[in-house]
């Protein structure tokens, strides 16, 4: 299973997370990503298009207040995340109907599927942590956010 530590780094995480909407916080995490060289400005827009397309026709949303925005492109060579954490909450269609308070927003290369899937399942099976998913959601900085999250993948208290 892959670790958070392997494509996540302080810079990556947003504990605010601005966004009402989830257009915006697709956005917002696309610039995060592009802000600290993760991916060129020049991708923007057709890397949010595919995002709003996927979001469309799939939905992102999970269960307990979590969104997994995912796309498989051949713009990226490896697997980029960004978290944001966003304290109103945004609707995103979730199976629970709750706001997503958590959104990982995570890029993957179109020929990694089992790369994507592996991706997916470690974070599903992260955010299955009720005590990770209430501290995360209360964490004032992003190095707080990363150590919450290493300690759960490293079965560590938190």
């Amino acid at each position: 299973m892959m670790h958070s530590h392997e494509i996540l780094r302080p810079e990556l995480i947003t504990v605010k997370l601005e966004a009402e909407k989830k257009r915006e916080a697709m956005s917002e995490l696309v610039d995060l990503l592009i802000q600290h060289h993760e991916l060129p400005m020049k991708q923007r827009d057709v890397i949010l298009e595919a995002f709003y397309e996927d979001e469309e026709s799939l939905g992102s949303g999970m269960e307990r207040g979590i969104a997994v925005p995912h796309l498989a492109t051949d713009l990226v060579q490896d697997i980029i995340c960004a978290v944001g954490i966003a304290p109103k909450g945004i609707p995103f269609r979730s199976l629970d109907g709750k706001l997503a308070r958590i959104v990982v927003l995570l890029l993957v290369p179109k020929k990694d599927f089992e790369g994507e899937v592996q991706a997916i399942r470690g974070i599903q099976h992260l955010l299955e942590d009720r005590e990770l998913v209430t501290a995360l959601q209360s964490a004032v900085s992003p190095v707080e956010a990363l150590k919450l999250i290493e300690a759960a993948e490293d079965g560590n208290e938190l």
